[in-house]
């Protein structure tokens, strides 16, 4: 028989904003809603809980910690981030349909372990994502999907993006992109040269390119988000009026003033960079390299920080899949590393939860009285 209550007895919890940790908190759950959120113990609170014990069957559970379920805001579900070796991993993307199929369920089944309920994915040339999302659609797993996203011909994002080469095409492709997908993803400029601390490659599309392709995409109905690093293709993005910047590395404070001012998210996935900087044995990078890996994360951090202090809604995601990072293990290392650089508990546990779930338009889950309980129970603080 399904229990009509919970009774919730934390240490501490996150509520989706604030971090409650003078505990020990009593929290009732009835008919999957938040009732009642109480200081100190059941057994404490036994006068104000003994209504819930007429309506049915109870259930008491003790925990150290919960928080709403959490949002991955970058990812690329089909692909491998287990694998390290470059060869294979360019071989894979050569597989049959069937194999990047299987690997996505996988990983989907990574981010449920974690916690992880929510995944927007950043681009899938296949379209995997789309039919993950068609079938997961009445689970307790939502995926936010991008489709196909957009890029010139012949420029960085073959394995995410539709090509396209002028403002036709670029209609044509949003419009087709529409049918199917939650989002639109633009392939703005290329990776980062890390050896010489630059991004490689000019920006794909130019600013009257850019501006029509946030404006079909709006007129659709449709969010967008830009795969965007450097200060020529950061300050391009911005002025379109794109709806969050992801990666954003390069980061300068005058383009974060522009960000604030139109309400821009920002994605900053520092773990793929972190990664080639933490182990760079993998990729033969030489002191000099990791030096300039070093810089470009403290800058990141910098202006982090500056973000949160302007007001910038910071949706945080690992980029899942990419190289050395871990579908669902990787948000929890992403989120370590924001901290690290200086964010409050709060924001980056905000971060994480309820700012991606507004920005993408979701109901909140927010652990307050009268919203669906959908919390996960952690066996301590995340971010100890």
């Amino acid at each position: 028989m399904k229990a009509e209550s919970e009774i919730l007895e934390v240490k501490s919890f996150f509520d989706g904003k604030k971090l409650h940790d003078k505990g020990p908190y009593t929290i009732l759950v009835s008919n999957g809603r938040y009732h009642s959120i109480l200081k100190g113990t059941a057994d404490e609170n036994f006068l104000n809980l003994m209504d819930a014990f007429r309506h049915g069957k109870v259930v008491r559970k003790l925990g150290n910690f919960i928080m709403p379920s959490m949002v991955e805001s970058h990812c690329h579900i089909f692909l491998d981030g287990d694998e390290l070796d470059a060869q294979k991993r360019s071989a894979y993307l050569k597989s049959p349909r069937e194999k990047l199929v299987e690997t996505a369920w996988r990983n989907i089944e990574k981010y449920r372990a974690k916690g992880i309920r929510t995944i927007r994915d950043a681009g899938d040339i296949h379209g995997i994502n789309n039919g993950l999302r068609d079938i997961l659609k009445n689970s307790d797993m939502t995926v936010i999907s991008a489709g196909r996203g957009i890029r010139k011909k012949k420029r960085y994002g073959s394995f995410m993006a539709h090509e396209v080469e002028d403002s036709c095409d670029i209609r044509d492709a949003i419009k087709k992109i529409a049918e199917t997908a939650d989002t639109v993803k633009i392939i703005l400029t290329g990776i980062i040269d890390f050896e010489n601390g630059t991004v490689k490659d000019p920006f794909q599309f130019d600013a009257d390119e850019m501006r029509l392709i946030v404006e079909i995409s709006h007129s659709l109905g449709l969010k967008t988000f830009v795969h965007c690093s450097g200060k020529d293709g950061l300050r391009i993005a911005v002025e379109s009026g794109v709806d969050s910047i992801e990666h954003g590395f390069f980061m300068s404070e005058d383009i974060l003033e522009q960000m604030a001012l139109k309400k821009i998210a920002w994605s900053p996935t520092f773990i793929p960079v972190h990664f080639q900087y933490a182990f760079p044995e993998y990729c033969g990078w030489n002191p000099a390299t990791v030096d300039k890996l070093n810089a470009i994360l403290e800058n990141h951090s910098i202006h982090l920080c500056k973000a949160h202090k302007m007001g910038i809604s910071i949706l945080a995601g690992s980029d899942g899949g990419s190289y050395g990072v871990k579908h669902g293990e990787g948000l929890f290392e992403e989120l370590a590393l924001m901290r690290k650089a200086g964010l409050p508990h709060d924001a980056v546990l905000n971060a994480a939860t309820l700012a991606p779930r507004e920005h993408f338009g979701l109901a909140s889950n927010a652990i307050s009285i009268g919203n669906k309980a959908d919390y996960i129970c952690l066996e301590k603080f995340p971010l100890a």
